[in-house]
Order: structure tokens, then C-alpha cells, then sequence
């Protein structure tokens, strides 16, 4: 299964205890998702089955009703269900409770957000609202692709809201307008981890976190072979250079005729081709340091320059 659903449905067997809990999950539910119809009905309208029971007890446990279960087949192969409240004074005490209003759009109204992200964070659980907003439109990504986090919102101003709460509650964040829908998301894998264990997720974060330690090893392990191949291209290029000016100075000058430290550091580079500095060092002993090989070199290189023709 990918891992989305297998978050959701993790998240769904949650139903907070505490009563001020279970109104803050509802609230992001209602704002995300809620409308009222034609004729003053409430209506949570949800496209996952999983979300049912969620919305069901929520409404249930928090304002003690039974709400009613319909289900739409939308161009007879999709299936919409609708969680309905048709009780009056029941609607007029939520959106009173919710500081919701409703906004006059044709037969369909949309709920309107009336209070801010300050009466959220000072009159509800930040926690249990982000777990009721990625339940009605969250998204992440399978993390062996890449890792994307998002909650597609109604309207930029339900967007900008839960942005300003993830941001007060430490998570970065970006909102952007894509395919008709205003998104928040996260991009980082700490942050993405974080925010799920946030909101309640425990068995889908170890696979989480199983797949990020792994992606870091393969990705420290490309980081050193990259390096050590970088290197190695390096110790040869400059191995072939170096051959080539001890090629020229023999032609031209003659190994007897060069001093004993040009004459050793010749037949050491010649007996190990390919070798770097360090290794010249090691295979003579110890008995002259990096940097004097590498002058010694030097010094051969600016004989050979004599002789190379000129352009």
C-alpha cells in the first residue's frame, strides 16, 4: 500500500479523549471540507471511506448527536459520502462554538472562516486541528521517491491560516496555488517526521525513519566515492603529467646527468606510475617529506619545459 493511505489510516483509528480535542479535529474537518445545502443541512462531504468513522464519532463525542451517512456514486464509478447534521439548533450551536458563518455562494454555501489562527492556537489543541486538516487534505509522498508533504486547502485564506499554525508550532513551510487548489507544504524529511509525529503517527514513522537513515548512508557513501573518484582522477592526471617531464628530461638531458635527488625521485616515480605523493613517500621509506618530493618534481617539470616545442 503507498504510504499516504497507510498514514490516514493510521490517524483515523485516533479519536481524541478529552472533549476541547475532539471539537479542534472536528473544526479542521468543518472548514476544510463543510458545507450547508439549500436546506440549512451541515454537511461534512468526504471522498475516503477511512475519513467516515473519524467524522461520525468526532460529531458524536463532541456535540453528542448521530449524524446521518449518505453515500453519492459521482459519474457512477466515484463515491462521495456525505456526513450530514439537519438538526437546527445543533448546526446554530457548532458554528457558534466554531466561530463559522456561512457564506451565501448559490444552492451551496460554503462555511466561512471567521476566527484566526491566534483563537485557534489560544482556544483549541494545534495537535488534534493539523491532524483533522491532513485528514481532509493531506498528502505524502511515498519517501523511497522523494519527500513531499501537503494539505490542499479550499481557499488561500484556509491556507495562509494553516500555515501561520505550523509556523507557530516550529514547522516551515510554503504555500502555493497548483491545479485550481491552494496547497501548505513541507519539503525537508526532518520536518516531514516531525510533523507527523505531531499529529499522532507512530507505525508509518518507523518505515519513515528506516528509509531516511538508509537514504543518508547511500547518499554519505555516494558523497565519499564521488570524492575518493575525484581524487583518484586527480592522482592520475597528475601522475601522466609528471611522466610525460621525466620522459622529455631522459630524452634530453639524460638520467646520468641529472643530481642524485632528481635521479631518485625519478625511479621511484617510474617503478610506481600512478602512485600519489603519499604513496612516493611511503615507498621511499620516509626518508623525504611530501613536500620535497613534490619540489623535486617540480623542479624536473621546469627542465621539461625547456624542451617542449613551442606553440
Amino acid at each position: 500500500m503507498y504510504f499516504s493511505p497507510l498514514v490516514k489510516q493510521e490517524l483515523a483509528r485516533i479519536i481524541p479523549s478529552k472533549n476541547y480535542e475532539q471539537k479542534s479535529e472536528l473544526l479542521a474537518l468543518i472548514i476544510m471540507n463543510g458545507r450547508i445545502d439549500s436546506p440549512g443541512k451541515l454537511l461534512i462531504i468526504l471522498d475516503n471511506p477511512v475519513m467516515i468513522k473519524v467524522v461520525y464519532f468526532l460529531v458524536k463525542r463532541a456535540f453528542r448527536y448521530e449524524a446521518k451517512i449518505d453515500i453519492i456514486k459521482k459519474n457512477h464509478k466515484k463515491k462521495i459520502y456525505n456526513i450530514s447534521v439537519a438538526d437546527k439548533q445543533k448546526i446554530k450551536l457548532m458554528l457558534k462554538q466554531f466561530q463559522l458563518k456561512r457564506n451565501v455562494r448559490g444552492d451551496l454555501r460554503r462555511i466561512g472562516i471567521v476566527r484566526n489562527k491566534e483563537e485557534i492556537i489560544r482556544n483549541f489543541s494545534e495537535q488534534d486541528f493539523l491532524r483533522g486538516a491532513f485528514l481532509a487534505g493531506g498528502f505524502v509522498n511515498d519517501p523511497e521517491r522523494m519527500y513531499h508533504l501537503e494539505i490542499a486547502c479550499p481557499s488561500k485564506e484556509v491556507a495562509q491560516m494553516i500555515g501561520d499554525i505550523l509556523h507557530h508550532s516550529s514547522f516551515s513551510t510554503k504555500i502555493s496555488f497548483w491545479q485550481k487548489k491552494w496547497t501548505v507544504y513541507i519539503k525537508k524529511s526532518a520536518q516531514i517526521f516531525e510533523f507527523l509525529r505531531f499529529i499522532g503517527v507512530q507505525r508509518a514513522l518507523l518505515n519513515l525513519q528506516d528509509i531516511i537513515a538508509r537514504k543518508d548512508i547511500l547518499n554519505t557513501v555516494n558523497r565519499l566515492v564521488n570524492c575518493e573518484t575525484a581524487n583518484l582522477d586527480k592522482t592520475i592526471f597528475s601522475a601522466s603529467r609528471q611522466l610525460f617531464y621525466i620522459d622529455l628530461v631522459l630524452k634530453n638531458i639524460g638520467l646520468e646527468n641529472l643530481s642524485p635527488n632528481l635521479r631518485e625521485v625519478i625511479k621511484i616515480r617510474l617503478n610506481h606510475p600512478y602512485a600519489s605523493i603519499q604513496e612516493l613517500t611511503d615507498a621511499m621509506g620516509g626518508s623525504i617529506t611530501k613536500s620535497g618530493i613534490y619540489h623535486r618534481l617540480k623542479k624536473i617539470k621546469q627542465l621539461a619545459e625547456y624542451y617542449l616545442p613551442a606553440n
